[in-house]
């Protein structure tokens, strides 16, 4: 089951990244990077204030035994009630926002990022629920109309000329479809599902007090250096980290991001079903790394062909920016880790105080470099990340109490993957002998990683290489399955 909502939760991501990418290139050539730092400055404001909700969060429901009326209609009750104080504040804070950046138009942009936030409010018991049954097809589908809609919305208003707004009315798009498909395909019968009640209240304060004020942390840390930096230089300049860090962000979409909407529900499930949870976690830090350390030098070695591919010729500036984050991203993948294995624990306060040092450091330390320009908040990475998976380490062996050669024994084989993967692409860069074609060299360089990568993978007979196999087979039954079904029907 695991493995079947690991595929699914990768086919949602690969889907979203496939349209954010169309959204990302086209609306990169439609609006000036000022235009888009400002769609960036607004995103980010309703985003930290949104995020104080989490404080009622609807995951409370995954780690219950039994879901019953009571609990959904006290998520549902206390999602709407604190998604309409926020909005109400951000919309009344609006005009004073937009006079400290300067920037008129943004006053509107968090009106309508108020409402979205408040709309999608109603979708978030769902959601939770979907991920506790481990419903990641339902799951892929909303998601991907949402973005569908999100996308389409955005690129035709600013096709139409609507500039940074586009962003906003997308946003709003997106909400109301997700809140539509969210009762639709909701689990939980709509006469049950949309009656309120706070019966469960306090249950659901004390799993989200942690968890909220983690994720508040976390989402200022991602947003207040850019916030600062719009602040004191210009929304150009925010654009410029922004795109730069969504383009680095690609493996994070495909590879991580996949794992962390199933890693809690299934770490819980272990635990549950009383599997070794030493085991599963390194396990998942091999599967992680391998997978993940060759994407982010992949990004790095080859910044120019991204940039110019995705963004245009005109965001060059970026390519620098982009060679930094890629590099620095390597020390973020076991670090993603250790939220879903505290909770999954039930060690939410540990979970809470790992994300709170970990943020505060590495916030402390963007903030810092924002003041001195878009460079230095890229190399602060190579401080703030270390900082943050050292932490992780430290908190998830009060509860796992894993040694460090197991850890190392862990990281080894991946390491020794990923110079196989880079050793084509690298020759390739060093040689100077990449087509003309930012496609192409692209193309090629991805070749030769992929199969240096298969090589490594065999050579030191990594653990993943099962799930390659595994994989492999399924898909040649379903094909032999739907042979069968054809040739029958003829």
């Amino acid at each position: 089951m695991v493995r079947r909502a690991y595929i699914m939760a990768s086919l949602e991501q690969y889907l979203a990244l496939l349209i954010n990418f169309a959204v990302l290139a086209t609306v990169a050539r439609l609006l000036t990077p000022g235009e888009i730092g400002e769609a960036v400055t607004g995103l980010a404001i309703a985003v930290v204030a949104f995020s104080t909700r989490e404080f009622v969060t609807a995951e409370f429901l995954i780690q219950r035994h039994a879901v019953d009326r009571e609990a959904v209609g006290t998520s549902l009750t206390l999602q709407v009630l604190c998604s309409a104080a926020v909005a109400l504040g951000l919309g009344l804070a609006s005009g004073l926002i937009a006079g400290f950046y300067g920037t008129p138009d943004l006053s509107f942009f968090l009106l309508l990022a108020a409402v979205a936030g408040f709309t999608e409010a109603v979708a978030q018991p769902v959601i939770a629920i979907l991920r506790r049954n481990m419903s990641f097809g339902a799951l892929a589908a909303i998601r991907t109309a949402v973005s569908l809609v999100n996308g389409l919305t955005t690129i035709l208003l600013a096709v139409l000329g609507f500039g940074p707004i586009s962003f906003a009315w997308g946003l709003l798009a997106g909400a109301m479809m997700l809140a539509g498909l969210s009762v639709m395909l909701s689990p939980v019968p709509t006469r049950e599902f949309f009656r309120p009640g706070l019966s469960r209240w306090r249950e659901v304060l004390a799993f989200g007090a942690f968890k909220g004020a983690a994720l508040v942390v976390e989402r200022i840390q991602e947003a207040v250096p850019q916030l600062i930096l719009g602040r004191l230089t210009s929304m150009t300049a925010v654009a410029l980290y922004n795109r730069s860090n969504a383009l680095c962000g690609v493996p994070d979409r495909i590879i991580m991001s996949a794992f962390y909407s199933m890693a809690f529900p299934a770490l819980a499930n272990s635990i549950r079903e009383g599997y070794d949870i030493e085991k599963t976690y390194l396990r998942v830090l091999a599967y992680l790394s391998v997978l993940y350390w060759p994407a982010a030098i992949m990004v790095c070695l080859l910044a120019p062909q991204i940039v110019r591919i995705v963004l245009g010729h005109q965001w060059e500036e970026a390519i620098p920016v982009v060679r930094i984050l890629g590099l620095s991203a390597v020390f973020w993948a076991p670090a993603i880790v250790t939220g879903p294995l505290l909770l999954a624990l039930g060690q939410n306060r540990d979970a809470f105080l790992a994300s709170l040092v970990s943020r505060v450091f590495a916030a402390s330390i963007l903030c810092t470099a924002s003041l001195y320009g878009v460079i230095a908040m890229a190399l602060s990475q190579f401080i703030a990340l270390p900082v943050q998976t050292a932490v992780g380490f430290f908190f998830v062996r009060r509860h796992i109490p894993f040694s460090l050669r197991a850890l190392v024994a862990a990281f080894a084989p991946s390491a020794i993957v990923t110079a196989f993967a880079l050793a084509g692409p690298l020759a390739l860069v060093i040689s100077n002998e990449q087509p003309q074609s930012d496609l192409l060299s692209f193309a090629a360089a991805t070749i030769l990683a992929a199969i240096g990568w298969l090589a490594g993978l065999h050579l030191t007979r990594h653990p993943f290489l099962a799930e390659i196999q595994i994989g492999l087979r399924l898909g040649r039954s379903r094909i032999e399955r739907l042979r069968r079904l054809l040739a029958a029907g003829a």
